[in-house]
């Protein structure tokens, strides 16, 4: 019966969490314009979610209901300070509030805005309006594609701010080679009656590769007619000096904002 009572307890606990985390309309939150994190910031951050909120929300922040913390979707909040409040003043569905320092609450907003990663890598959020501009002026869309405007050449990126990390968004902007999905990376194919055939690797089976080559068209090459098969390097650019650390940081905004 004791036992019995523990795992209700426990349920009670976790349920009132589900309905807590801001609110009832799952919405995508928005860091606030020029905020920037430190690799020791987003590491206390991450110290004080395992002590303070993994019990309810889980390593990963989706374990409640429409709460999706480590891909920035909450119910209400939209801004840093909205975080801060809900932290600091609970909800009477369940979740109590914490009594927290300034720079911890900036720790731990730093944490999640970082989509709990804990790599370490520094990024600054600028503001997505003008990173469009310079996703538009820096020639994304002759290889990228956001909600059906653009090229197929390179990855859609019509929800990469849902499916990527804020700091694996800017290893690819100014690493890409150490940031590029095998699965996405170029390939040539030479097939046994002599053809050479490139593209972006699009997919792959035990018998087949597909790939979208540069004219945007999807082939599908089956293995049994393949003589030689490469898979290079990212041909896409580094932007570390082709960029403004501000441009950067806008650009980053805004590919963070495309959540599909």
């Amino acid at each position: 019966m004791q036992r019995a009572f523990s795992l209700l307890a426990g349920w009670v606990v976790r349920s009132s969490c589900a309905a807590v985390f801001f609110g009832a309309v799952t919405v995508p939150a928005f860091a606030q314009q020029g905020h920037e994190t430190s690799s020791e910031q987003i590491q206390a951050g991450y110290r004080l979610y395992v002590g303070q909120c993994q019990i309810c929300h889980g390593a990963y922040g989706d374990v409640i209901d429409g709460v999706n913390l480590s891909r920035q979707l909450f119910k209400t909040a939209r801004t840093d300070d909205d975080i801060r409040l809900v932290i600091t003043t609970g909800r009477p569905a369940g979740m109590p509030p914490f009594v927290l320092k300034p720079d911890e609450l900036d720790e731990l907003v730093a944490f999640i805005r970082s989509g709990m990663d804990q790599s370490g890598v520094p990024f600054r959020l600028g503001d997505a309006a003008r990173g469009k501009v310079v996703y538009d002026s820096a020639g994304c869309a002759q290889c990228h594609r956001v909600a059906g405007k653009g090229s197929r050449t390179a990855p859609d990126l019509t929800d990469i701010g849902f499916i990527r990390r804020p700091t694996q968004l800017i290893t690819s902007l100014t690493n890409p080679s150490k940031a590029t999905q095998p699965i996405n990376r170029p390939i040539t194919i030479v097939t046994k009656d002599g053809r050479t055939i490139t593209g972006r690797r699009y997919d792959e089976d035990t018998f087949s590769v597909r790939l979208i080559d540069s004219q945007e068209r999807l082939l599908s090459i089956q293995k049994s007619d393949i003589s030689h098969y490469d898979v290079n390097a990212t041909n896409m650019p580094s932007y570390k000096d082709k960029l403004t650390d501000d441009q950067i940081s806008d650009l980053l905004a805004y590919l963070v904002s495309l959540k599909g």
